[in-house]
């Protein structure tokens, strides 16, 4: 376990030696280091760089509402301390977001990027629906948000196995985040637009969709594909968070 205060906060980070351009791998919201563990598991040998984003796991909580552009500018700071001149980025769902607009940020220096289920934007009518959700975190908690009557009810579509450690490890880093981090970062994907920094990434992007993901579906993350230059849309029998579900097909696909 590694701290790195940049930008004026802590980060934790893991960075494990290895071969090949290293690839930075992002959390989901509610997620940590450990989201990537099975991931990782199945990628021996490689150069791999994961870090709790700021205000999730065992990173700095600072005041205030959280910025995409915080997140961006962690992980570019994190890879300067760290001398990775260029990476192989990738993400889920929030992490994907950061993912992406880190590629357009870095230009030359992403070497590729995969973008699992990536968080973009969403349409005007959903916005009121995640601030709703984001009050709900703060008045019931995360375990009373997980348990709310709208949310299991996703589940079983989603194909997540609650027996799985992948299962296990979701649950633990939901449960370990703050309410208010989780309500901050619902307020910012409310506002978020990603499309006018599309055409700034340049290298090979592979965005991956998951069959059973009700969230991000697979005609969603086509649409976002089209509108990035050069970038191939893969679709997996997963749902929503595939590093903890499918790790091996995931890791196939970070496989250079």
């Amino acid at each position: 376990m590694n701290f790195a205060t940049v930008n004026g906060i802590s980060l934790r980070y893991d960075l494990r030696p290895g071969d090949g351009v290293p690839l930075v791998l992002l959390h989901e919201m509610g997620g940590a280091i450990e989201s990537f563990d099975l991931v990782v598991r199945a990628l021996p040998g490689r150069t791999v760089l994961r870090l709790d984003l700021r205000g999730f796991g065992l990173s700095e909580k600072p005041a205030g509402p959280l910025s995409m552009e915080n997140f961006v500018d962690d992980v570019i700071a994190l890879m300067d301390h760290l001398d990775i001149a260029a990476a192989h980025l990738a993400g889920c769902a929030v992490g994907g977001g950061v993912a992406l607009a880190a590629a357009a940020r870095l230009g030359g220096r992403a070497a590729s990027l995969t973008a699992m289920a990536p968080a973009t934007g969403v349409p005007p009518e959903r916005r009121d629906g995640l601030l709703k959700l984001a009050d709900m975190l703060e008045e019931n908690g995360v375990r009373g948000f997980l348990e709310a009557d709208t949310i299991p009810k996703a589940w079983p579509g989603d194909h997540f196995d609650r027996g799985s450690e992948g299962f296990a490890i979701f649950l633990a880093t939901q449960l370990g985040t703050s309410p208010a981090t989780l309500a901050r970062t619902y307020r910012m994907l409310a506002d978020l637009d990603l499309a006018p920094a599309f055409a700034a990434i340049t290298c090979p992007t592979t965005l991956i969709a998951g069959q059973y993901d009700i969230a991000r579906p697979p005609v969603l993350i086509e649409t976002i594909a089209r509108q990035i230059p050069g970038a191939r849309a893969v679709t997996v029998a997963s749902g929503h968070f595939m590093a903890l579900q499918n790790p091996d097909i995931v890791a196939g696909l970070l496989v250079p």
